[in-house]
């Protein structure tokens, strides 16, 4: 579900095999980013550009996934979000707990 590639210390994260992040796929998910985010310092940008829905278990999984870095002296980033997810980030006041970016490119 989660297909990671590394570069210059950075992982760069997306979700394959799906449109959305919901109860249906969050478990593995969750998994997926605690295990590459467990690493001391680990640094991840998760691309969320075929998201075009999240439900609370979804919000649940980003949150979790921001928790675990920083308690691992690590960083947790989103970018390229559809508007209608980022528009429920807003309207969650989330956009204001994680860094969200327009592209990868942004993020250096």
């Amino acid at each position: 579900m989660l297909q990671v590639k590394e570069q210059d210390g950075i992982k760069y994260g997306s979700l394959a095999e799906t449109n959305r992040l919901n109860a249906t796929v969050a478990a593995e998910v969750k998994a997926d980013l605690t295990a590459a985010l467990s690493s001391q310092g680990a640094k991840m940008i998760l691309n969320l550009s075929n998201i075009s829905f999240i439900d609370s278990t979804g919000i649940g999984t980003l949150i979790s996934a921001l928790k675990t870095a920083r308690q691992n002296g690590g960083t947790f980033q989103l970018c390229c979000i559809k508007a209608e997810v980022l528009s429920l980030l807003k309207l969650m006041k989330l956009d204001k707990v994680f860094d969200i970016f327009d592209s990868e490119e942004q993020i250096a």
